[in-house]
């Protein structure tokens, strides 16, 4: 009997997320193996079979871009850090509080709630489902830090979410980004990105 695939057979957290994900999009993991450059089997012996035991940074990228799920949510829980003592971080919720420069919402939230929080951060509660995320779901975003091709984003238009996926490389005057599978795009004098850093189910 092979011990290691019965070991195997209830996946851990990423790998449900990856199985629901690609159920929910109709995708099987052959192809996405292929379209991630892999060999056929890549995922169906990453899933069943725990090889590798990560995923590589590059295919894990690429992945959450072909499932429309932040890169987070394919990430292995890593320790939390502690916030510092005492840290109250803005919460806005989506559909009640402008998302924007300047609009502070009546809300906070202790930083130890969503780890790694830091001071200039602002958690977000979402209203409606996106991608693996649920409504209630809290996102760490991180607005002053300018976010690069690859980091999950949280993109804003008028004080409310336009989107939220994984930005791509663009001209300095548009936002790029894939969410869901889709590519996506907006003009920086009317939306902003903010890097989102974690997330987790309130």
């Amino acid at each position: 009997m092979n011990t290691t695939a019965t070991r195997n057979t209830a996946p851990d957290p990423v790998r449900a997320r990856i199985l629901e994900a690609a159920r929910d999009r109709r995708l099987g993991l052959k192809a996405l193996s292929l379209r991630l450059g892999r060999n056929p089997s890549y995922l169906q012996q990453f899933i069943a079979r725990g090889t590798p035991r990560r995923l590589p940074e590059e295919v894990r990228q690429a992945l959450a871009a072909l499932l429309g799920v932040p890169e987070a949510a394919l990430r292995p829980e890593a320790s939390p850090l502690p916030a510092p003592p005492g840290l109250r971080l803005p919460l806005y919720r989506e559909g009640e509080d402008r998302l924007a420069p300047g609009s502070v919402p009546a809300r906070r939230l202790a930083a130890e709630a969503i780890a790694p929080a830091e001071p200039g951060m602002v958690a977000v509660m979402l209203a409606e489902p996106r991608g693996l995320l649920q409504p209630r779901h809290l996102l760490l975003c991180d607005p002053g830090q300018p976010a690069r091709a690859g980091d999950v984003v949280l993109v804003l238009e008028a004080g409310a979410i336009l989107g939220l996926g994984v930005m791509q490389a663009a001209p300095r005057e548009r936002i790029d980004w894939i969410e869901e599978g889709a590519a996506r795009s907006a003009g920086r004098d009317r939306a902003q990105a903010w890097r989102v850093v974690a997330a987790r189910l309130a």
